[in-house]
This record gives C-alpha cells, structure tokens and sequence, in this order.
C-alpha cells in the first residue's frame, strides 16, 4: 500500500454512511460517549463512521491526530 491515490469515503454529518450502524453497536457494547470506525481495504482505501452526539465527537479530530502521532512513532521503531 502506498499512500499515492488512496480514497478515504466519508459522508455528511447526520446521515447515515456505510458503517454506521455497525460504530452504533460497537459504541452501545461498550457505552463508550463516542466511537470512530475506521475501515481500511486490502488496497489501502478507507472509510469511517462516527457514532455518538455531537458534543462528544468534537474530541474526535484531536484523539485522531493523536493516535496518528503514536501509531507513526510505533511503525517507524518497529521497522528499523
């Protein structure tokens, strides 16, 4: 996978989108306030649903950044 002409697919706030109802479920099992589904094809092509109100997924894009800090220092050791 490289990162040249990957698709990520999104949809609007407030409709529904392809794995919606699945982020539903999996934020009902474990009552968390919010979860973000992210999804990534074997061609490296993604999608994401986000389940939750709004007040709680205003955290999201900053828990986002975050863990793309971590997981980029995780993959970056774990490679040399």
């Amino acid at each position: 996978m490289s990162n040249q002409g990957l698709k990520v697919t999104a949809h609007a706030p407030g409709s529904p989108g392809q794995f919606s109802e699945l982020a539903a479920q999996v934020r009902e099992a474990t009552g968390a306030a919010c979860v973000a589904l992210i999804v990534v094809d074997a061609a490296g092509n993604g999608g994401y649903s986000i389940a939750g109100p709004l007040e709680a997924q205003l955290s999201i894009p900053h828990t986002l950044e975050e863990v793309a800090l971590q997981l980029r220092s995780q993959l970056a050791s774990s490679i040399q």
